[in-house]
């Protein structure tokens, strides 16, 4: 019996293999340098925007996957993908979720500090250059940290995943791997340089983040669409150079709380085949 189920077994944990291995090696090559030359003034030459570059490892890691035998093929694994064969509700949804979280954290952030965020800085990052506005901000992270990540956790990875296990089984593990991938940046990136025990509330946020973007593009048929919207606007909202005080933390608390109320019903979503 173990030896009918092995062949049919080894080709989904080599595309998991080499998924992770690009990926990994994708993005720690474009970060390593990053962080040698803020830890040890390595004086490593490195490409303007280098940072952003390492979003685009997890995309490497699909797209390299999906050639090896059991995959999709490129042109078949885009069109899943980049779909727009899915009910256009979780458009609104994607989007309607970090803005919601937004306006609640604004309101928070009046609370605590006694003034609103100064809206001409909001959203925006010092690690972009000076003159974007918020919206090319947003579409930065989109265009970035949306198609790179998204293509990966959501576009391989959680499917791959759920063939075998629960939905929420499965985003819990795409949480684990995500944490682990961020690593470098704790060590060049000021926004995770400063969290110190920060780190701990910004796992458990990663963690449920997961579980609500699962539950999201498996409602979307598996198109990442529309969570490419939703991670853009997030990171807009919570890695904005004024997200430090509260929004950041605030907005990851309400997506725990989301994530915690989809807990069981992404734990009776039927496996794929």
């Amino acid at each position: 019996m173990n030896s009918r189920l092995s062949p049919r077994r080894k080709p989904g944990r080599n595309r998991l293999t080499l998924f992770l291995s690009v990926t990994f090696g994708f993005t720690w090559a474009c970060w390593l340098p990053l962080l040698a030359n803020r830890q040890f003034e390595a004086h490593i030459p490195v490409l303007p925007g280098q940072f952003y570059l390492g979003s685009f490892g997890p995309l490497a890691g699909a797209a390299a996957a999906e050639l090896l035998p059991g995959g999709k093929g490129s042109s078949a694994w885009i069109k899943t993908a980049f779909s727009f064969s899915f009910p256009r509700k979780w458009l609104l949804i994607a989007a309607g979720l970090p803005l919601v979280y937004g306006c609640i954290a604004i309101l928070a952030h009046r609370l605590f500090t006694g003034s609103f965020p100064d809206m001409h800085r909001f959203g925006l990052t010092s690690d972009l250059p000076a003159g974007f506005n918020v919206w090319e901000t947003s579409l930065v992270w989109m265009l970035t940290f949306g198609i790179g990540e998204e293509s990966g956790w959501r576009g391989f990875l959680l499917p791959e995943l759920h063939r075998r296990r629960s939905l929420f089984a499965s985003a819990l593990i795409v949480a684990a791997v995500w944490m682990l991938w961020h690593l470098p940046a704790f060590w060049f990136n000021e926004s995770y340089l400063g969290m110190g025990f920060g780190v701990i509330g910004w796992g458990i946020s990663l963690t449920y983040g997961s579980v609500v973007l699962a539950w999201i593009c498996a409602g979307s048929r598996w198109s990442i669409i529309p969570v490419i919207l939703w991670h853009g606007i997030f990171d807009t909202l919570t890695a904005g150079d004024q997200a430090g005080q509260v929004m950041a933390m605030v907005c990851s608390m309400l997506v725990i709380v989301h994530g915690i109320l989809l807990m069981k019903r992404l734990g009776r979503a039927p496996k794929l085949h």
